[in-house]
């Protein structure tokens, strides 16, 4: 009994002591545990503090010329709000890519790409077409508009036969720089086109003998199917300087081969000045000094002139004034006379001929529509400072109902100043023909152009020539336009 007692107590003494061991053993791992984590939170909070910032990505995506945020890639900041983030990036928008990109915060700097794609289609509006058989067909004649930030390129989804006269359906594709790909489906209508080209502005005319006609001039073509049907005109039998009623022949074709033909009748009306043997004695940049000297001597010639003048010497405006009332023509010479002025622009040039044109006006009571260019229409310098003006301005001015004179005889008193007379009437008097215009300049150092004035006179009139001031309807001499 003693003996089992004994061994119960040892029993429960080895069971004490074992559990006294364990928790002693449990003590230890408790405090090694809450060791190490503390010192993995308190090195968490060490690598959080020397590493705040955190990225979604290394790859950031953006679209193509869309708004791009930076911010929206940062994870998280330790310590901190992601507007302190400071980024730096050179992505350009405008243009596919990848682009560096850094994230700055507290020390710590992240760096990441910035790839600009395209993702998105084109933006495609069709609209249905109708033709005639013998167009061809293409895909850009059903887009009504295609919009994208890279070229789109347009085309047929399936190789279209177009051949025979019914309605289609066709798909068309726009695909961008980047291939990205839209499709739609629009309607082609093809039929047989058998109307003729409408021929318009085409009425009865009357013209003077000598005077030249553009046949097409304000003739126009209209074709229900074909946008460029083309227009001849037969003028063979038509005689400009011989009084008459003539036919000129319009022929319209469309490509279809569709034919419109109409008959126009031109009346050409007897010119008493035709058969004449006229001089145009023309002075040009007056008025001056000499203005009043070329009149009296046009007086006691009984011979009648055309001063081109110009806005440049106002104090002498006088004289514009006694030389209309005498009968002399009052032509337009612009206002400036200035080449790098007037040739700068078709509106420059517009700008100064309305100030001559008010001038004159105010100073004889009537528009003058008598033109006479800087340089003449054959200048060269006006291509100095626009290129192709005399090409415009020569047709513009008579499609506003100005008619523009050039010479056919030169009298060189534009070589310099003070020409000995001998020469000026020698080359003044080398006119031949039925109409001769003379150009000479009235400026106040062209006194030997006044002394030569008489015998130029005389010499003509000597062979039966009358002297008289030009009119719209004047023989205009012009000459080869080269600007």
């Amino acid at each position: 009994m003693w003996e089992n007692l004994m061994e119960e107590r040892e029993r429960q003494r080895r069971r004490q002591a074992i559990r006294r061991k364990r928790r002693r053993r449990q003590r230890r791992i408790l405090l090694g545990s809450f060791a190490l984590l503390l010192s993995l939170i308190l090195g968490g909070v060490i690598y959080l503090y020397t590493h705040p910032l955190f990225l979604k990505s290394d790859v950031v995506k953006a679209e193509l010329n869309e708004e791009f945020d930076p911010t929206k890639n940062v994870r998280f900041v330790f310590g901190g709000k992601k507007s302190q983030v400071e980024i730096q990036t050179d992505a350009d928008l405008s243009k596919e890519g990848e682009y560096p990109i850094t994230y700055k915060f507290r020390g710590q700097e992240k760096k990441a790409i910035v790839k600009v794609q395209d993702t998105t289609p084109p933006s495609l509006e069709l609209q249905p077409y109708t033709t005639d058989m013998a167009e061809e067909i293409k895909p850009e004649l059903f887009v009504k508009e295609v919009k994208d930030f890279s070229e789109v390129k347009v085309r047929f989804k399936e190789e279209p036969d177009f051949q025979e006269a019914k309605e289609y359906t066709v798909s068309i594709v726009a695909e961008d720089a980047s291939g990205n790909q839209t499709v739609k489906e629009t309607k082609l209508i093809r039929k047989k086109d058998e109307t003729k080209p409408e021929i318009q502005g085409i009425e009865d005319v009357e013209i003077l003998q000598g005077k030249i006609l553009d046949l097409q001039k304000d003739v126009t073509v209209k074709d229900d199917m074909d946008p460029n049907p083309s227009l001849s005109v037969d003028q063979t039998a038509v005689d400009f300087n011989t009084p008459g009623t003539y036919e000129a022949v319009y022929k319209a074709k469309d490509r279809s081969g569709n034919v419109n033909e109409i008959k126009r009748k031109i009346v050409v009306k007897e010119n008493k000045e035709f058969n004449q043997k006229i001089v145009y004695l023309t002075f040009d940049d007056g008025p001056s000094d000499n203005t009043e000297k070329i009149i009296d001597i046009l007086d006691e010639y009984n011979a009648k002139a055309t001063f081109f003048v110009t806005g440049n010497n106002k104090k002498k405006n006088d004289l514009i004034t006694k030389a209309h009332k005498k009968g002399h023509a009052i032509g337009l010479h612009t206002y400036t006379h200035d080449y790098a002025s007037v040739y700068s622009s078709l509106d420059a040039y517009f700008s100064d001929l309305q100030k001559i044109s008010d001038m004159v006006e105010s100073l004889t009571g009537e528009k003058s529509k008598l033109i006479r260019f800087p340089g003449g229409s054959s200048n060269t310098i006006s291509a100095h400072y626009t290129k192709g003006i005399m090409t415009e301005i020569t047709k513009k001015v008579q499609e506003q109902g100005y008619q523009y004179f050039d010479w056919n005889c030169d009298s060189t008193d534009a070589s310099g100043n003070h020409v000995p007379v001998e020469k000026l009437v020698a080359n003044a008097t080398s006119g031949k023909g039925n109409h001769i215009n003379i150009l000479m300049h009235d400026t106040d150092a062209k006194d030997t152009t006044v002394k030569a004035l008489p015998k130029i006179i005389e010499h003509y009139r000597a062979q039966g020539y009358v002297f008289k001031a030009l009119t719209v309807d004047s023989y205009a001499p012009h000459h080869h336009v080269n600007n």
